[in-house]
Parts: structure tokens; C-alpha cells; sequence
């Protein structure tokens, strides 16, 4: 479909060409943020002007929303680049220990007030660099200060510290940078920790449960969590974080620790992802949420309990039904956006009996919004029609196939986001004793 375009004002034009507000752009040059919601948008081949024409027509914000305050807007820049920078550049990763302040490498000087839990760079800990930054003279021109002269004042700061210890929290040295299409170290390991903390898919008798992800800058902002509640019953969630690469991989991490935290203490499914929105939304950076679809499984009664935080609808397909493929869930809001009673009453669990020969399918938006060469998105019919098509496939072979058509359908466009599709099928009762046999 496409999409309307508003003629832009005389003077909105002149402030696109002129105004600090409207310039405000990575360091890289490769996003600029809209002065009206502070989201990123990638800067097409005709430059930031262009770009910045193109996306307020499309919008039309400029029309009854306010600016942003230009602090606002830089420091979300400063978290793009951050999540960009930091695990290649170990000039911005000097810290004095005990949390007494990091080295601004622009600057030279010790920063207070950054928070880094247990030694971690999280979420938090990267807004809070980015606000430093946007309010530094020096950081504007991109230019840090040699290593060498950076740990040297560092030791300067510390005069107190025992002269057996060193008063910094040492970077790791910087990797050999990689070939030209290959993933920086640093990155293959992110990559290879987010893997490891992902939970194993289980076998429930009676049941097939496969996952496809696909992280699309190395590391994900999806994340699906299956494991078995105090009651026995089985508890599945898919998860998307707002944004990509390292700084929603971080989200990532904290979610699943939570996730499994709060699991441990109930199996009522509501009572679940209200103790977990309300302790992981103090770890998001202002603006940031977490799209979830989470249900509750009863293996033995075949009982399915589910609800939808800001999550698109799951499909329930089985060609023996009278309705063959069906949307399941009602709508309730994101993790991350409110807290307590607020979140709690907009969440609208629905429970139904499962039958023999179900197919429960999800997925994050990667693959509905997966655009080709024309920006023509892949969209719900060709999603439905490649879940239908493998009702017959086994799970794994489902979640698998369906994602290839969404590969193939973007050519070597790229997905353009993480890619993530999750399938429970309730097998039929002369098969529960056959392990991934498929199903006729």
C-alpha cells in the first residue's frame, strides 16, 4: 500500500535545511533522529535533508506534536552510537572501580554518576554515558583522547588507591579489526553468550515446540523463554525489545535473567508478567519496551492459557477445525511502558482446550514487515500462506521453512530486523510416542 505523503510547510522547510533541531545525526552519519518522537531513521542514498523531507511527509508528526528538547534528541544519538561503539572501542569502556566515575574520552575528564551493576554495562549505564556526552562541548567533534593519556589521568583521579592495585577497571585490549563482511570479535562473543542463554527447547509428551531466530546484526533483540512452572505446567513467551544490536541484546540478557526469576516464584500467568514488567521497566532507558506474546501450557489436560503485551496475534491453525486458521490472543500493553495496576488491568489472559492435530504459530514482526525492492512488505497473507502451507512439516521444519520464505522474498535486500518465528504442535494421540515424527 502506499504510503500518504503531506505537503511540508514553507518554514518546516527552511528548518530542515537550517534548524539544529532537525540536524541532529549519528556519528556515522548513518541515522537521524526525528526532532518529533526522538526515533531513529536510516538516512537514505540522497542524505539527511532528503531524508528528513520524506519521512515528516509520510508522518505528518510536524502537524500537532511538539520538538523535543535538543538535549533530548542528542543524547538518544549518543545512545545509538554508544550501542554502535562500545564493543570495538575500549577508549569508552575506562571505568574507576568502586563505581567512582568513567573516563569521558572526548574530554579527558572523570564523569560521575554513571551506574554500572555488578561491573555491567546495561541499558541504564549506556543512557546515562549518552546524557554525558550530549551535554559535552568536546564530544561534539568525535575526537578522543589517546589510550595511553586517558588511563594516566584515570590513575591521576585515584591517588588514594594502593600502589599494588590499579585504580582502573581495564579495558580489553582492541582485536585485530576483521575482514571486510566479518563480525568483530567482540561481537561472535556477544553473539555466542546470547545463544548460551537461551533456554533448550523441551520435548513434552504429546507435543513438538520449535524456535527459528535469526539475530539481525549478530546479536538479537528477540528472545523466547519455554521452561517448567512450579505446577508442572509449561510456560512459553516470545519477546521482542525495542531497537536492534548491542544495546537490545543487553534488554535481552536482563529479560531472560528476570523472566526466570520471577518464574521460580509463580505459575499464575497475569501474576507472571506483572512481577516481571514491573521489576525489569527500572532497567529500560527512557522510551524502550518489550513486545510479548506468553502463554501457560497444561501437557496432561491440554489447556492453553495466553495473553498479547503489545504483541501481534498468534494463529492457531488445524485443518480438522471448522475455522482452519484463527488469530489467538487480546491485545494488552507493552512491558516497559507502565507499572503496576496501570499494566496489570490492560493485560486480557484467554484460555482454550487444544486438539489433537493444533498448530500454534508465532512470531516477532521481522517477518510481517520483512519489505522487497519496491518496500512492499511480506506481509499477514503471505505469512498465513506460508504457515499453511507446512501444516504437515514437522515444528522445527515449519519455523524453518517459514522463515526462508521470508528471506527469500526480501532477495538480498536483508530482513532488516531480527527474525523469529516460535510453533507448538499438539500431535495426535497414535503419535505422542513418536519424538519430531510428522504429522499426517
Amino acid at each position: 500500500m502506499a504510503k500518504l505523503v503531506r505537503p511540508l510547510s514553507p518554514d518546516l522547510l527552511r528548518r530542515i535545511e537550517n534548524d539544529p533541531l532537525f540536524m541532529v545525526v549519528t556519528l556515522d552519519g548513518t541515522q537521524w533522529i526525528d526532532p518529533y518522537s526522538g526515533e531513529p531513521v536510516q538516512v537514505g542514498a540522497h542524505g539527511r535533508a532528503a531524508t528528513a523531507r520524506q519521512h515528516l511527509s509520510e508522518t505528518g508528526a510536524w502537524r500537532s506534536a511538539s520538538e523535543l528538547p535538543h538535549s533530548r534528541l542528542e543524547t538518544e544519538r549518543w545512545r545509538l552510537d554508544l550501542t554502535r561503539l562500545l564493543p570495538t572501542e575500549p577508549r569508552l569502556r575506562i571505568f574507576l572501580k568502586d563505581n567512582r566515575g568513567w573516563m569521558n574520552p572526548f574530554s579527558g575528564e572523570l564523569m560521575q554518576g554513571i551506574e554500572r551493576p555488578d561491573g555491567k554495562l546495561t541499558p541504564r549505564t549506556v543512557w546515562q554515558m549518552a546524557q554525558k556526552l550530549a551535554s559535552c562541548p568536546h564530544a561534539r567533534a568525535g575526537r578522543m583522547h589517546e589510550m595511553q593519556e586517558l588511563l594516566n589521568r584515570g590513575r591521576a583521579a585515584s591517588p588514594s588507591a594502593p600502589s599494588n592495585e590499579t585504580p582502573i577497571a581495564m579495558p580489553r585490549a582492541q582485536a585485530q579489526a576483521p575482514p571486510p563482511g566479518a563480525m568483530h570479535p567482540d561481537m561472535v562473543q556477544a553473539q555466542q553468550v546470547q545463544q548460551h542463554m537461551l533456554s533448550e527447547i523441551p520435548s513434552p509428551s504429546g507435543y513438538e515446540l520449535a524456535v527459528h531466530l535469526s539475530p539481525h546484526a549478530g546479536v538479537a533483540g528477540d528472545f523466547y523463554e519455554i521452561t517448567t512452572l512450579l505446577d508442572g505446567r509449561v510456560f512459553i513467551a516470545l519477546g521482542d525489545v525495542s531497537g536492534h544490536g548491542m544495546q537490545a541484546a543487553l534488554v535481552v540478557a536482563t529479560a531472560l535473567k528476570t523472566l526466570r526469576f520471577v518464574s521460580r516464584s509463580t505459575s499464575d500467568l497475569t501474576e507472571l508478567m506483572c512481577r516481571f514488567n514491573d521489576e525489569i521497566k527500572p532497567d529500560l532507558v527512557p522510551g524502550q519496551f518489550i513486545t510479548m506474546f506468553a502463554a501457560v501450557l497444561d501437557p496432561v489436560g491440554r489447556d492453553l492459557t495466553c495473553l498479547r503485551a503489545g504483541h501481534q496475534p498468534a494463529i492457531l491453525v488445524n485443518l480438522a477445525r471448522e475455522d482452519v486458521m484463527r488469530r489467538i490472543g487480546r491485545s494488552g500493553m507493552a512491558v516497559g511502558l507502565a507499572a503496576g495496576a496501570v499494566f496489570a488491568q490492560s493485560l486480557r489472559p484467554v484460555s482454550m482446550r487444544l486438539e489433537a492435530g493444533d498448530v500454534l504459530v508465532q512470531s516477532t514482526d521481522g517477518a510481517l514487515e520483512a519489505m522487497d525492492d519496491a518496500d512492499i512488505e511480506f506481509g499477514e497473507a503471505r505469512y498465513l500462506a506460508s504457515v499453511l502451507s507446512r501444516y504437515d512439516a514437522t515444528a522445527q521444519e515449519l519455523v524453518d521453512g517459514v522463515a526462508a520464505d521470508v528471506r527469500k522474498y526480501v532477495q538480498g535486500r536483508g530482513v532488516g530486523d531480527d527474525l523469529t518465528v516460535l510453533a507448538l504442535a499438539v500431535l495426535p494421540s497414535d503419535e505422542t510416542a513418536l519424538e519430531q515424527a510428522p504429522r499426517t
